[in-house]
């Protein structure tokens, strides 16, 4: 029981982090057209933002919920192939 849910906490994770970019993608889209040096500043600091996010997340799930790190892991990792198999909802 414990090992689903940490497979089920990774998936959380992964989709924590897409939202966190569609989120920002979305905020961007919708303010002025940005210069490609303010855009590349915005898609490194997203990266950061994810990554920070994905450890946060990662720790928490380890270091407090004492979750199984193998089966959070595999959650994470299958969360993540979903979302590239399935995209994120866009049609261009």
């Amino acid at each position: 029981v414990m090992q689903a849910g940490a497979v089920w906490f990774g998936g959380a994770i992964a989709s924590a982090n897409l939202l966190l970019q569609e989120w920002r993608q979305r905020a961007a889209d919708k303010g002025p057209a940005l210069s490609a040096a303010a855009s590349l500043r915005l898609l490194y600091r997203t990266a950061l933002e994810r990554f920070v996010l994905a450890a946060t997340l990662f720790a928490l799930g380890l270091g407090v919920l004492r979750l199984e790190p193998l089966a959070l892991l595999s959650g994470f990792i299958v969360g993540q192939a979903a979302l590239i198999v399935t995209g994120t909802g866009k049609t261009d």
